[in-house]
């Protein structure tokens, strides 16, 4: 089988991550997505919703996709959430399977600073898809031995959202439902999520 592995802090998951995925696993034939919410990514200092309420979204918004599944794997480790070690456990376990790694453009720019990348190009192909800034010239391939041999990059629109500008909107009260499926919006809601002087409940 063909898997694509998104992994991500999803907080919250948001069009940018579903919309480019449905394009690239459509160009791939994928037969499978994996979406795997981090613990806490070392690049981030923290999460701002904790991981029952990112998996609950996440759920909500994979809904209509059933190839697409949500793997517990870093949130069942210590943090912080590393790839390699994902991959690694992901390989032992569908030893028949070929493995994509999806992950936008802004984020292959700094591949290089993610652990072990070489061993991450060993494991996986790379699909890269196209985020602002990070596209045509403006993007360069990271210093990664093997990864030009293995990626592939991908025009899969514009959805220009940015999770940090989403939640600061959220906190000041105001809509964010056209960045987020409808479900998951009604979730933030419910719940009191991202909004300045309210606990999650």
């Amino acid at each position: 089988m063909r898997i694509g592995v998104l992994g991500g802090s999803f907080d919250p998951v948001h069009w940018g991550h579903i919309r480019p995925v449905e394009i690239v696993a459509e160009r791939l034939r994928l037969d499978g997505v994996l979406f795997v919410p981090a613990r806490l990514s070392p690049l981030k200092a923290e999460v701002h919703a904790d991981a029952r309420h990112r998996v609950g979204m996440l759920a909500l918004a994979l809904q209509g996709h059933p190839a697409w599944t949500i793997d517990l794997e870093e949130l069942d480790r210590e943090p912080p959430s590393y790839t390699v070690e994902t991959l690694r456990n992901l390989s032992a376990r569908r030893l028949q399977d070929e493995v994509f790694l999806l992950m936008g453009t802004d984020t292959l720019a700094g591949f290089a600073r993610w652990k072990e990348p070489e061993e991450i190009v060993r494991l996986a192909q790379i699909a890269a898809f196209t985020r602002e800034p990070f596209a045509g010239a403006g993007l360069q391939v990271p210093n990664v031995h093997g990864l030009r041999e293995k990626l592939e990059v991908f025009d899969a629109g514009s959805v220009k959202i940015s999770s940090t500008g989403l939640r600061a909107d959220l906190a000041r009260g105001e809509s964010a439902a056209d960045r987020l499926p409808g479900p998951v919006a009604e979730y933030i809601t419910k719940h009191g999520l991202y909004r300045s002087g309210m606990a999650a409940r």
